[in-house]
């Protein structure tokens, strides 16, 4: 079959008010959801990609660059590097988490980036990030993101997205 379509009705990915519009109607969509924290650890790790934007030989290094101007608070809690090859890493590439690391809700480590627990029966020790405290976070820097850009309205993406 074919078509025609108006350029009207083409969004490109590189347009930053779709790409923030739908990096933070993604999130808020799942977040909204209340127990989808191991799907957001994914979306926010794969979504920073997009926004560190690192050349093929340089993603890890732009996305360390990234963490670190703009997630201080994530970055003096646990580190750009253990962030990236802990949780982003296994999030992106095996839906999962590094052994000896963990997530956990904000209800249960109010206000902390992150911390350590122990498993009563193994003695494992974990390092655990509060995800929601990550996501709040991402929100706020979309957010900001899109102010800056002068975008963030509601009005809805055109049916045909394609890469430029």
């Amino acid at each position: 079959m074919k078509s025609e379509v108006s350029v009207d009705d083409i969004t490109k990915t590189s347009d930053p008010e779709f790409r923030l519009r739908m990096m933070r109607k993604v999130i808020e969509t799942v977040k909204s959801e209340g127990s989808l924290h191991m799907p957001l650890l994914s979306l926010v790790s794969t979504f920073l990609d997009g926004l560190a934007a690192g050349g093929p030989a340089g993603t890890k290094a732009a996305y360390l660059d990234y963490l670190q101007a703009h997630f201080p608070d994530l970055c003096a809690a646990l580190g750009a590097e253990i962030f990236y090859s802990k949780y982003r890493s296994a999030a992106v590439h095996e839906f999962s988490i590094k052994k000896g690391f963990g997530i956990n809700r904000d209800s249960k480590m109010p206000g902390e980036y992150c911390g350590t627990t122990t498993v009563r029966e193994t003695g494992q020790e974990l390092t655990i990030l509060n995800i929601d405290r990550l996501v709040e976070e991402f929100l706020a820097h979309v957010r900001a993101l899109e102010k800056k850009a002068g975008v963030g309205g509601t009005e809805p993406a055109p049916s045909l997205t394609v890469f430029e």
